[in-house]
């Protein structure tokens, strides 16, 4: 019997993955519009680059900081970057996060967007939203998202 990694941890214990599977759901829109926004941006932002200024030979003193045009490129790089790091970040999350979440059957897909996407004001509300939905009494409902969720998070994180 061979041990995973995971398994023999200690620290992996004390996390609490269902919590961590509903901000991973929580976060997918946002995920999702920095992939979709992203590649436009880098265009915009690589056409946009500032350039050094020529010196003027005119006898009069330049600016306080002699270095600021190359502040401004540093400046920019550093926006080219911050922003290829995010895309990154939003491909390696959709990478993890889609298989898990194209596992799930139809009704559990529904009943996750339901309970934590949807943007309901309460708990209550997005059970009742559910109830109707899958016209079923509201302890189904509730039982139905634990094993949804369950089944997410068994899938995001292993058991």
């Amino acid at each position: 019997m061979s041990l995973t990694y995971q398994e023999t941890d200690i620290t992996w214990r004390y996390i609490d993955r269902q919590a961590a599977a509903i901000n991973a759901l929580r976060d997918y829109a946002t995920m999702e519009a920095i992939i979709a926004a992203t590649p436009e941006d880098l265009k915009a932002i690589k056409n946009d680059i500032p350039t050094t200024g020529s010196p003027k030979l005119d006898g009069v003193p330049g600016v306080f900081n002699p270095h600021s045009s190359e502040d401004r490129i540093v400046r920019h790089l550093e926006r080219f970057d911050n922003r290829t790091r995010k895309y990154l970040q939003a491909r390696d999350y959709m990478a993890w996060f889609d298989p898990a979440w194209q596992a799930l059957d139809d009704e559990e897909r529904l009943i996750l967007e339901t309970c934590f996407l949807s943007g309901y004001e309460s708990a209550t509300d997005a059970i009742l939203a559910l109830q109707d939905a899958l016209h079923v009494e509201r302890s189904t409902a509730y039982n139905r998202r634990r094993a949804a969720l369950t089944h997410f998070t068994n899938l995001l994180y292993g058991r």
